[in-house]
């Protein structure tokens, strides 16, 4: 028996939902109805939307950071396969970029807001008065447990099938964002999926001219190196012009320092 094949036995029911698992809210049944998946095994479900702050004062029991520690590595699978099919073509480095696009935090907030995740999320009275179950943090984590989950219970093939469903359309998606993405916006997607520890920081380190007619000179580091500086009319637009030099320097691989 495989690895991938003890966790599931371990987790999946028998197929039909047992008379010794817990009744299931009807908040739970509205999720199932969206994800377009019913689970055999509804604690699974139920763990998935556990967050770590609701058993605080009890850190033996269990939350869905394990589930989301599984459930992103399905899912960078599963992106990765679709856009290797999509784009023959394409490089390595393209495809990440492609990837990070859909793997990154705030899209997968957006999927946790459409599944409506932070109505059945557990969490402790302090977060939920805090608004922490609308955390784009939190709703991220939640899906990538949701995508463990389903995949310790029905296998990989759903686990798939949801993630795709919940996306849709990646192509269309792609060819949208790329009349609206700005550098700065490509440099980020670029960063996350080549250096995802590193940080992006913009600098003012100039500014002259009279107010109709200013100036500006930004300078970009990443993770504390200068990378480029880029000139403008606006902090913005300088801003934008580093961005686009410094895509130059990560694509030919020449990370220099500027003077």
């Amino acid at each position: 028996m495989s690895l991938f094949s003890e966790l599931q036995s371990r987790f999946r029911g028998s197929g039909n939902r047992e008379v010794s698992q817990p009744k299931l809210a009807e908040p739970f049944r509205r999720l199932e109805k969206k994800m377009g998946y019913r689970f055999k095994n509804i604690r699974l479900l139920e763990l998935a939307l556990t967050h770590p702050s609701y058993n605080i004062k009890n850190a033996k029991k269990p939350n869905n950071q394990r589930l989301e520690f599984l459930g992103d590595s399905i899912l960078g699978a599963v992106l990765s396969a679709k856009l290797y099919e999509l784009y023959p073509s394409e490089d390595e480095g393209s495809l990440s970029r492609k990837r990070s696009f859909f793997a990154r935090g705030s899209h997968l907030a957006e999927l946790g807001s459409y599944l409506q995740l932070d109505k059945v999320i557990k969490m402790s009275p302090t977060e939920i008065s805090h608004k922490g179950n609308r955390r784009s943090s939190t709703l991220e984590d939640a899906v990538e447990s949701l995508v463990g989950a389903v995949y310790l219970d029905g296998g990989f093939e759903n686990a798939r099938k949801c993630i795709l469903d919940w996306i849709g359309d990646l192509r269309g998606k792609l060819d949208e964002r790329k009349g609206s993405i700005n550098p700065k916006g490509q440099l980020q997607e670029i960063v996350q999926a080549q250096y995802p520890k590193e940080k992006i920081r913009y600098n003012l380190i100039r500014q002259s001219g009279p107010d109709h007619a200013k100036s500006f000179v930004v300078e970009l580091c990443l993770d504390g190196k200068k990378i480029a500086k880029g000139k403008g009319n606006s902090k913005k637009q300088a801003e934008s012009s580093a961005a686009a030099k410094a895509i130059q320097h990560l694509i030919s691989g020449s990370l220099k320092k500027e003077s």
